[in-house]
């Protein structure tokens, strides 16, 4: 009778060690699972980042070349936050004249509220002097109705 009391003390120190691995495997397993998972947060976070900051920038740079390189020097701050929802993000934009007659260097930034610039380099020609905004209405009024109907009846 004592041989098999020793052989099940020694069987179920075996199914202790088995557990006991089986538990670390696990942790280790989850530990992976857990640490792959924080990192495909963190990269979407800053993906929807870039691409906040992207739109950000392109209407930043678009309001440069809409009221003229020259007049943003003399009329608007060089930097500033956005209007909500984006008030944690900060942009500034940097102006510099080249050799005459070159178009000016414009260097756009965004700071995201987690401290990340995001920056685009680019050209934009001055507009000439003493001209007046360009008429943007076509010279005759477009009937979209009247084509609209000729192209369904072909």
């Amino acid at each position: 009778g004592r041989t098999m009391v020793r052989r099940t003390r020694v069987r179920g120190g075996w199914a202790l060690v088995d557990v006991i691995v089986g538990g670390v495997i696990l942790a280790v397993g989850l530990a992976a699972v857990v640490s792959i998972a924080q990192r495909a947060l963190a990269m979407q976070q800053r993906a929807e980042r870039e691409v906040v900051a992207a739109a950000l920038v392109d209407g930043l740079l678009n309001e440069v070349l809409a009221t003229g390189v020259v007049e943003w020097q003399l009329t608007k701050l060089p930097e500033g936050s956005f209007d909500a929802p984006f008030e944690d993000w900060e942009w500034t934009v940097e102006i510099k004249a080249q050799a005459q007659g070159d178009p000016h260097r414009v260097v756009a930034a965004v700071r995201d509220p987690v401290g990340a610039e995001h920056r685009i380099e680019t050209l934009v020609a001055p507009r000439p002097d003493n001209l007046p905004d360009p008429v943007r209405m076509p010279p005759t009024p477009i009937d979209r109705q009247s084509r609209y109907d000729a192209l369904q009846q072909q």
